[in-house]
């Protein structure tokens, strides 16, 4: 467990942030594993327009504890957990577009991203802070030290999971005769996002948390052959376009879900969080 950040947590966050930034595959396929993303997709139409879930109305699951950050703290929000208090995130993002770029008397390449990240992330409190850990990413040329008030932060360990894939990409060029071909990208792969610096932070004088999700990646998706245009060939890609997912919710520590619009769609993440059980 950590207790404080060293000077160099600013640049460890950029590293992550570059780590997380690898290439984007550009297509996808119709393998078995369609029938899963499309169930994934049929679900976010059964889920409400709301677009942020407070955390589980700011109670915790019964079996995992008390939760000291649910009592009132003088003055209004909450008292810090202990220090060294463990618990489990899991995480699962899903990102579904269908992107149409070109100029229609020229030629449109139309790419559709069906992704699916699923993945686990080990966590533990740190000590209460008068001075907020993410300042250091708010202003990187600032001193994290100068803010001043309440915070806890919780520090994650590696993240482990999967990354789904079933992308496509099709172009249509005015100039040839006959339709083109369409390149699927597909497949499963796992991914770790090693030890990244910042996760969560509780601000316990204002009873807000804040979640700074980083976007994994993986490589190894097959691109399959289109006889006469690409070989077959492995790509890497990453589970939402955007490098991290920023997610400020009232209350303490908990679950959640937030949407956000991007270029032909949207990218849907939600979380539960489970303290680990108190040892009888």
């Amino acid at each position: 467990m950590r207790t404080g950040i060293a000077a160099g947590t600013t640049a460890l966050l950029v590293a992550a942030l570059a780590a997380c930034g690898g290439p984007e595959s550009a297509a996808s396929n119709q393998s078995s594993g369609t029938q899963d993303l499309n169930a994934e997709v049929a679900d976010q139409t059964r889920e409400t327009a709301q677009d942020v879930v407070t955390p589980q109305n700011g109670q915790a699951p019964s079996h995992a504890g008390p939760s000291p950050s649910q009592r009132p703290r003088p003055g209004g929000g909450f008292n810090a957990e202990e220090s060294g208090v463990e618990g489990t995130l899991a995480i699962r993002i899903r990102w579904s577009a269908e992107i149409v770029q070109g100029i229609p008397a020229e030629g449109l390449t139309t790419t559709v991203h069906k992704r699916l990240a699923r993945y686990e992330c080990p966590i533990t409190s740190s000590d209460e802070a008068p001075y907020s850990y993410f300042a250091a990413f708010d202003n990187p040329d600032g001193d994290p030290m100068a803010a001043t008030g309440a915070y806890q932060p919780w520090w994650n360990e590696d993240c482990t999971g999967t990354l789904k894939i079933e992308d496509s990409r099709h172009a249509d060029d005015p100039t040839l005769a006959g339709p083109e071909p369409i390149v699927y990208t597909h497949g499963t792969r796992p991914f770790s996002t090693a030890d990244a610096p910042l996760t969560i932070e509780t601000d316990l004088n204002k009873g807000r948390t804040r979640y700074l999700f980083i976007t994994p990646n993986a490589d190894g998706f097959q691109q399959d052959a289109v006889k006469g245009y690409e070989d077959a060939k492995l790509v890497a890609a990453t589970a939402a376009p955007m490098a991290t997912m920023d997610i400020t919710l009232a209350g303490p520590i908990g679950g959640g879900r937030r949407k956000f619009s991007v270029e032909g769609g949207t990218v849907r993440v939600d979380w539960t969080f489970r303290r680990k059980p108190i040892a009888p």
